[in-house]
């Protein structure tokens, strides 16, 4: 006898649904992890989930099925960079939070992080410039002003996976920050900032 549809489908669900349980696992184990701020560990965990991402979705899956666009990797750079931020801060007595409403000026940030029910840190991500291009800046900046008037002592950061960033800019490395230079021939180079550095200024920045 053939197998049915759903037999034949049943590797892929079964692996599909057991990432929940994977995923519970390493939170936990990461709630009493050692980090260490002075090297990358996170930064190459975050950039290894992101290749894993790419992986599978492009070129692989895509040329499978024959699709002529790339998978969305904004909201799965948000998740994966969500994991260990909340991992990291939390043990220092924070919450992160994703899409959370600002009070007063109701924007939602793609990461804001609390102590005490206080606002200390807003941080915006991209995967790239988007199709915005050169008007990036010109956008984070407003929006970086925008967050500021409302909450002048709240930090501000950008983190890019596909940099874009002036790295020779006085802010680099302090309020933007991008982890890959991109290549055409595909051998891309990681640059000399770091989510760590990321996570230095964040607390640095709260204990002034």
């Amino acid at each position: 006898m053939s197998q049915s549809l759903k037999s034949i489908d049943s590797q892929f669900t079964e692996h599909y649904r057991a990432l929940l349980g994977i995923q519970r696992r390493i939170k936990s184990k990461l709630e009493a992890y050692e980090f260490d701020l002075s090297g990358t560990e996170i930064t190459k965990a975050i950039v290894n989930r992101m290749w894993a991402f790419w992986d599978f979705n492009v070129p692989k899956n895509k040329e499978i099925l024959g699709r002529e666009v790339n998978s969305t990797a904004a909201d799965f750079f948000t998740e994966t960079c969500l994991l260990f931020l909340k991992a990291v801060l939390g043990q220092k007595g924070f919450e992160v939070f994703s899409e959370k409403k600002l009070p007063d000026i109701g924007k939602k940030p793609d990461v804001s992080i609390w102590k005490e029910g206080e606002l200390c840190a807003v941080v915006e991500l991209k995967v790239s410039d988007g199709w915005r291009g050169k008007a990036i800046m010109r956008h984070l900046e407003e929006r970086e002003k925008l967050i500021k008037d409302a909450f002048p002592d709240v930090y501000f950061g950008v983190l890019a996976f596909w940099n874009f960033f002036d790295a020779g800019s006085k802010e680099w490395n302090k309020k933007y920050f991008g982890l890959q230079q991109h290549r055409s021939n595909h051998e891309h180079q990681p640059t000399d900032t770091s989510v760590e550095k990321l996570l230095w200024e964040i607390l640095q920045h709260v204990r002034k």
